[in-house]
């Protein structure tokens, strides 16, 4: 009798218990379902309703329920183990081979996750042949980021608003009078990405950085805009010169004294030093298949420099920071990037929220234009992407080479994927010859070149990728309600290596 009455009003317990951390959940939920429609666009509100968040973090009580006695760092196990991040990755690296290897870290301030995966390096140049020397996915790894430099030059132009030194609705030839042909075309115009502009010229096939910023200073509005999707490199490139010009210095000073000594980025490079370069994922030997059928390999994108060829020609060797690419760094410094901004340590957080605004999505007639932020991509509601379940305040700065950022400064959570998708892959099949793309076994995509050797084909990184960001972004939400659940000052960083005795 008297066992059943412990029984009895142990299970009472439980249930009061688990009823109190449903109210927590009903709270939260609620929390993220109002974040999520803080936008200022009204088809990206109310995709996720508050039950879709309700059965996220119902997960996390799932765990609790059957495991009452569980520590947090075994709930976070069983949290992962529940996700299909892993089976994703693996599958990614592995099967599809979309990429040699990936990294991801993602969490909170006091919650983080490091997962590693694949290699960063397949092949490389000894003695003049290319030999397969494999070389692990580190925590430290620096990769190419590509686009995602764009991020820093974002921040310049914030940073000189804040300052008063300039009028985003000012036309960019008030700072920059050698660019004629731009006409009334405004600063915040190219910020988010609203007119679409082209140079005389190709920049990356100019012979040298004269030649380059020569043709950079014919840009001009296209004639015929394109309402879908303004996006270029060449607005970057621009606005970099308007840094420059106000500043009075070289851009790659002005990000060096503003962002990355403010926030400790002490492993971030123009030009990673010499000692460094063992530790740079290998983006070398890319091909793309031309419209004659031609295969282009890249042989001279060697660790340290960047793949965009843009990039190069404006003057990267030469300690040039083009504003649109050209940047490396590892994935604790992206980390100290984007929790800085959530703090608004080098920015206001009324500027941070500004960045996700949106000026050129649109929904008309069953059609959906490009959401951008400043120089960052937001929220997709296409039905081709995949919802990613943050505040209307998250943005993401993905890069060509591999790399994505993701801050969100309502929710407080970030996020950074560093991969070298490019290395020894096909990254680009012209219309003409995808007929001849294989699909073998796990969707791997594959292209026979004319010695007969088979390559990887790359094209589907960032279907694969968003995948993988939503699974994280999701554990992220579940473990920050972990943090409300266990409240505690303690931070907790795990690292998870996956399969690396394959490697």
């Amino acid at each position: 009798m008297k066992e059943k009455k412990q029984d009895l009003l142990w299970n009472l317990r439980n249930i009061i218990y688990l009823r109190n951390k449903r109210q927590l959940l009903e709270k939260y939920a609620f929390q993220l379902w109002q974040n999520q429609n803080m936008t200022n666009t009204p088809c990206l509100q109310d995709i996720y309703s508050i039950n879709d968040y309700n059965v996220l973090l119902q997960e996390v009580l799932n765990i609790l329920k059957k495991n009452s006695s569980m520590n947090l760092s075994g709930i976070r196990f069983e949290l992962f183990k529940r996700s299909g991040l892993k089976e994703a990755m693996e599958i990614f690296v592995s099967y599809t081979k979309t990429t040699p290897g990936i990294l991801l870290d993602f969490g909170t301030f006091k919650t983080r996750e490091t997962i590693l995966c694949g290699l960063s390096q397949e092949y490389t140049f000894q003695n003049g042949e290319i030999v397969y020397v494999p070389r692990a996915m580190e925590e430290d790894t620096i990769f190419d980021l590509a686009s995602t430099s764009k991020l820093f030059t974002c921040i310049s132009i914030l940073k000189l608003e804040e300052l008063g030194l300039i009028d985003l609705y000012d036309p960019v030839s008030k700072y920059v009078p050698e660019f004629q042909k731009i006409g009334t075309t405004s600063i915040i115009d190219l910020l988010k990405f609203k007119v679409m502009i082209v140079t005389d010229k190709r920049i990356d096939e100019a012979k040298t950085a004269e030649e380059a910023l020569l043709i950079l200073f014919t840009a001009h509005p296209k004639e015929e805009q394109e309402a879908i999707n303004a996006y270029t490199d060449i607005g970057a490139m621009v606005l970099r010169l308007v840094v420059e010009s106000v500043a009075k210095m070289p851009f790659s000073l002005f990000v060096e004294e503003m962002i990355l000594r403010p926030t400790g980025m002490n492993d971030t490079y123009l030009n990673v030093p010499p000692e460094k370069l063992s530790r740079v994922a290998n983006e070398n030997f890319s091909s793309i298949v031309s419209g004659d059928g031609s295969i282009k390999t890249k042989y001279d994108n060697i660790p340290g420099t960047p793949h965009d060829d843009k990039a190069r020609v404006m003057g990267h060797s030469s300690g040039i920071a083009p504003g649109h690419a050209g940047y490396f760094s590892t994935k604790d410094d992206m980390i100290k990037l984007g929790n800085a901004l959530i703090r608004g340590e080098i920015l206001t957080k009324e500027s941070v929220l500004s960045i996700a605004n949106n000026h050129t999505g649109y929904f008309d007639q069953d059609f959906y234009s490009y959401f951008y932020g400043s120089l960052v991509y937001t929220k997709q509601p296409n039905e081709k992407n995949i919802y990613i379940p943050l505040s209307g305040k998250m943005f993401f700065s993905p890069g060509f080479a591999g790399t994505t950022l993701v801050v969100d400064p309502i929710n407080e959570i970030t996020f950074f994927m560093g991969a070298n998708r490019l290395h020894n892959r096909i990254y680009q099949v012209h219309p003409n010859y995808q007929s001849l793309i294989r699909t073998k076994s796990h969707n791997q995509k594959t292209y026979t070149l004319p010695d007969g050797e088979e390559k990887v084909v790359s094209a589907n990184f960032y279907r694969e990728r968003e995948v993988i960001l939503k699974l994280a972004l999701d554990l992220s939400l579940q473990y920050q309600f972990l943090e409300q659940l266990f409240p505690s000052d303690k931070e907790m960083h795990l690292v998870r290596e996956l399969n690396k005795e394959k490697y």
